[in-house]
């Protein structure tokens, strides 16, 4: 379940990452981005949009998985991606002197992308030192000799036995089902497996069916999307 909030995430990303597709694939003129500075100045502000979107997407995640909201999201990849943003920032302001340059964009606002991708910089590194004060302030004490002991554990709600009947017959289906409980409860690996086998299918439906696939599985996921953020927000 702790990745549950990522999978929310992506599928709330996909309509921009169709649109930068079909933005790079098809000729023709982009108004507003075909401006130099501002492609410049849209680039180097994506990585603190996208350290916004992951730490909170980190924040749920490790919530949900047991762990410490405060800190670095559990899962590798995004806890590198978040590493590597502020970075990123300051490379794209730095990559877009000579990007400017080159377009003829010499002029009072040309350093204006280098100061953004700085300040970002500066920005996230102080976040994530915000983030690991609240972590070491949030963290539990020690019980004093004589306290009582916790409470037994509650039973779980009849929305989390419902969902794990729910899960159960999922399961249960041939093929699919084995997939997916494979990439639950099995090795990590797994998980990559069934992401692969997923793209395949999805690239070959796409190549076969044409556009129409692609809306099809858009429209399938929202109503499993829409019970992961609820499931999210009723835990």
């Amino acid at each position: 379940m702790r990745y549950l909030p990522y999978a929310v995430g992506g599928f709330m990303l996909l309509p921009f990452a169709i649109w930068l597709a079909f933005w790079g694939l098809f000729p023709g003129p982009k108004h507003g981005l075909d401006v130099p500075l501002v492609s410049a100045m849209l680039a180097t502000s994506m990585p603190l949009v996208l350290w916004f979107f992951f730490a909170n997407l980190g924040f749920l995640a490790n919530s949900i998985g047991g762990g410490d909201q405060y800190d670095r999201p559990d899962f590798r990849p995004v806890r590198g991606l978040v590493a590597l943003l502020p970075w990123a920032a300051l490379a794209l302001g730095l990559l877009s002197q000579p990007y400017l340059f080159l377009q003829g964009e010499v002029n009072a606002l040309m350093p204006l992308p280098l100061i953004t991708g700085a300040a970002i910089f500066f920005a996230i590194q102080r976040g994530e030192k915000a983030r690991a004060a609240d972590r070491a302030l949030c963290k539990p004490q020690s019980k004093p000799q004589g306290a009582p002991a916790d409470a037994a554990p509650a039973r779980p709600s009849a929305l989390a036995r419902l969902g794990g009947h729910g899960l159960k017959l999922v399961y249960a289906v041939p093929l699919v089902g084995w997939l997916i409980e494979d990439a639950v409860k099995g090795r990590e690996s797994a998980k990559l497996f069934l992401a692969l086998n997923v793209f395949i299918l999805a690239a070959a439906a796409v190549a076969v069916f044409g556009y129409p696939a692609l809306i099809v599985m858009a429209l399938a996921l929202v109503p499993v999307i829409f019970a992961g953020i609820f499931w999210t927000t009723w835990a």
